[in-house]
């Protein structure tokens, strides 16, 4: 069969390389329908619980997306003049932030004090010209005693300022209009973010520049969806280019051929047109992790290039001819090729297992991508090289040091298989220190301004994290009922005194404030008023003196039949952000008599995804274990094979996580897909070399010993060539400042390098160990 084939390909391999190209520019044509997706939903499905939680109370209230404004004097506190002139102008800027729809801060502060028998609801600070010293320290008192600001608006030492700007932004994709009206729609919201941050920058460079006594910093949802934007643009322009230049010096030290060095180039270039173009008739967007996507299939399509080509010209130096040569290889490389292509792909296809739709995204362009290089290396690679590249020169000084190699470890093969499973035994002990967090603020590596921000706030304003609660009533206007503001003040007086708890916003703070001002602003009445009407009245009196944009809308229902209640967090892991949420709920449970809602956030959404993802993605590795084996098992119709292959490659898996515990110890859900990733990969070596010991020992009748010399001989320096050829392509994915690719780029590498360790040390003498019977000839 393989004689057949290989005579079909070479008989019709210019065909074939014609057939291939124009494939690969119709897959290439679905580029044009591509589009880039950078908000942050796009990790979750569209009926994930908490998006669809966070979405009804983004509906109800008012929307939580924002640009937020830090700000700290390098020297001293806010509570001067100048700063305090800062703050309000900026306040005032900000109105005029695209989409805006609220601006918070201390300077616009609705506060509330007894005027005889009528309440006054005026701005903290009505213009800067009033603020005399004694204003100053009024603004001073009221700032750090409110608790609406402290620790929100304004840091709990008086040093650090928010200036929060609630965004209208336009409304989602409508799937169900047309493709242009869809587009339309998608064009606007994609531009809504990167205008809102433009304008925060440009906001932030405009007051440094009149106020350099300022540190200033913007964060908020646009600023981390923008953050997401700009890292997969960096990554789709540097990544890739890199890459290749990194193939291109890796091939001309390896081949020193210029006409393969072509050849491997456009058949790789080809089969990253191809999944990317897949992805276009599918219909995915581009986004921070499938953008990946290129560099792990160029990656991938090199290595059975070079097993192909390694051959093709040691045969060519042997002074076969061309045809010759190419017959030789492909007859040596089919099987191994196509196997590997196979069991690489089934991990890719695990991704599957993902509940977040950018990594099943990302599995299945690359598993197109990877089929697509697996033909195009039988298909157009044979025609080009044998085209442009007529000679070898493939040094003989490579098979001799794998020659010496062999026979080191032949000698040596109960001392390598020790020292392996010693090393195996002692790296996989550190596994458990890997501890599961997929914190948001950690996607971004140090240095990317978002970061930064968040940083500076968890230094200064150590709220950084959120979750929010409604709790319905059931009736128009019932958030007066006194029962009701009882169970909300206990519920808030609960939550202000959990862990990392530094915030909790309440429509209960508001009510009872309103009580002591229209009590002559005496503290004793901080309280709940004793009568429904009474706290209605006080809410009116109230709404009707606030400015447009500054009402109660970001805490009431329309009807007052609902309220929401905000807590912020200092930084915490997923899982006691998740804690906190439950108990919280558990709380409402028992002590409310009416249904309840679970708590919702953007930061408990990746709380959750991130613990989920990581155990649906240890289901993807278990299945990519088995769909490996199986696979093997079929193609080499030998279970005993299937069973030793596994050996040298689940085991360097586990390895890796061991070193990843010891070096790093966090696991994000990136890092958790790549055991499914790295298992299909680290088949290719095994496989590979079980190939040619097999060929050795059915084909040439060869002895154990003689097979394992056979097989270095023959695939060893190919195998340190793919190594590092993929050790470096994912390398590359370090570089990027989007952790979730450069964590996952990192392990992959440190897997692979592992693996050939690995392979070279244990596969030999299990080999020998286990196949000592006498083989016939074929």
């Amino acid at each position: 069969m393989e004689q057949k084939f290989t005579e079909f390909l070479l008989r019709w391999r210019h065909w074939l390389a014609i057939l291939s190209v124009l494939l690969t520019a119709i897959l290439g044509f679905g580029i044009r329908d591509l589009y880039l997706e950078s908000d942050y939903k796009i990790y979750f499905e569209e009926d994930e619980p908490q998006l669809v939680a966070h979405e009804a109370i983004q509906d109800t209230y008012t929307s939580t997306d924002n640009l937020a404004i830090l700000l700290r004097p390098k020297e001293g506190d806010l509570f001067n003049s100048r700063v305090l002139t800062a703050i309000y102008e900026l306040t005032e800027h900000a109105w005029q932030t695209p989409f805006v729809m609220r601006v918070d801060s201390i300077t616009n502060f609705q506060h509330t004090e007894a005027n005889g028998d009528d309440l006054l609801v005026e701005d903290l600070v009505l213009a800067p010209a009033d603020l005399s010293a004694d204003k100053i320290a009024k603004v001073k008192r009221i700032a750090l005693t409110e608790k609406q600001l402290v620790n929100r608006m304004v840091s709990a030492d008086g040093k650090t300022a928010l200036v929060n700007v609630n965004l209208e932004l336009p409304p989602e994709v409508d799937k169900t209009a047309d493709l242009e009206t869809q587009k339309a729609q998608r064009a606007k919201r994609d531009a809504s973010h990167p205008e809102v941050v433009a304008f925060g920058r440009a906001a932030v460079r405009e007051f440094q520049a009149r106020y350099p006594e300022l540190e200033m910093h913007i964060a908020g949802v646009s600023k981390i969806t923008n953050s997401f934007n700009e890292s997969a643009q960096r990554d789709a322009s540097s990544l890739i280019p890199l890459m290749y230049l990194v193939i291109l010096l890796l091939l001309i030290f390896f081949f020193r051929s210029i006409g393969t060095v072509v050849a491997t180039l456009l058949v790789i270039a080809c089969a990253s047109i191809a999944a990317v173009g897949s992805a276009g008739w599918i219909g995915y967007p581009i986004n921070t992790v499938n953008v990946m996507t290129p560099t792990i299939v160029l990656t991938i399509a090199v290595c059975d290039a070079v097993h192909l080509l390694s051959v093709y010209l040691r045969g060519l130096g042997e002074e076969l001819s061309p045809l010759e040569a190419m017959a030789e290889s492909l007859r040596l490389n089919l099987q191994p090729i196509i196997l590997t292509s196979i069991t690489t792909a089934v991990g890719f296809l695990t991704l599957n297992f993902s509940i977040s739709p950018p990594f099943v995204e990302l599995g299945n362009m690359t598993a197109i991508g990877v089929m697509w290089a697996m033909v195009l290396t039988f298909t157009l690679l044979p025609s080009v090289v044998m085209l442009l590249t007529r000679k070898g020169n493939m040094v003989a000084d490579k098979q001799r040091w794998m020659s010496r190699y062999a026979h080191w470890v032949v000698a040596n093969r109960h001392k390598a298989l020790v020292v392996s499973i010693l090393s195996a035994v002692l790296l996989i002990s550190f596994l458990p220190r890997n501890q599961l967090d997929d914190d948001p603020i950690a996607y971004f590596q140090r240095g990317v301004p978002f970061r930064e921000s968040i940083e500076f706030s968890i230094k200064y304003l150590p709220g950084v994290k959120d979750i929010n609660f409604t709790l319905n009533c059931g009736t128009s206007s019932c958030v007066s009922d006194p029962d009701f503001l009882t169970t909300l003040d206990q519920f808030s007086r609960f939550l202000e005194a959990q862990p990392y708890v530094v915030h909790v916003g309440s429509y209960v703070d508001v009510i009872k404030r309103l009580n002591r001002s229209m009590n002559g602003d005496d503290p004793a009445y901080y309280a709940i008023p004793e009568r429904a009407d009474l706290a209605a009245q006080y809410n009116l009196m109230y709404e009707m003196s606030l400015p447009y944009g500054l009402d109660l809308n970001n805490q009431l229902n329309l009807d007052k039949s609902a309220t929401k209640i905000s807590v912020i967090t200092q930084k915490m892991t997923n899982l006691e952000l998740i804690d906190l949420a439950e108990r919280s709920h558990q709380w409402l449970k028992t002590n409310y008599q009416a249904s309840v809602e679970p708590g919702s956030s953007v930061s408990l959404m990746f709380a959750h995804i991130g613990a989920n993802n990581i155990r649906s993605m240890l289901w993807g590795g278990l299945f990519a274990i088995i769909g490996v084996t199986i696979t093997i098992l079929i193609a080499l119709r030998s279970f005993r094979y299937a069973l030793i292959s596994m050996i040298p490659n689940a085991i360097p898996a586990f390895m890796a996580f061991g070193l990843w515990g010891l070096l790093v110890g966090q696991v994000n859900m990136a890092v958790a897909a790549v055991f499914s990733i790295s298992l299909g990969i680290l088949v290719d070596d095994t496989v590979h070399f079980i190939s040619k010991y097999r060929r050795a020992r059915q084909i040439k009748g060869l002895s154990p010993e003689s097979a394992i010399h056979y097989a270095f001989e023959n695939v060893g320096s190919a195998l340190i060539v793919t190594t590092v050829v993929l050790a470096c392509g994912f390398g590359v994915l370090t570089t990027s400042d989007f952790n979730l690719n450069a964590m996952s780029g990192a392990l992959t590498a440190i897997t692979i390098l592992i693996a050939l360790i690995f392979d070279f040390l244990i596969l030999p003498p299990i080999l020998m160990l286990f196949d000592r019977e006498a083989t016939t000839l074929s």
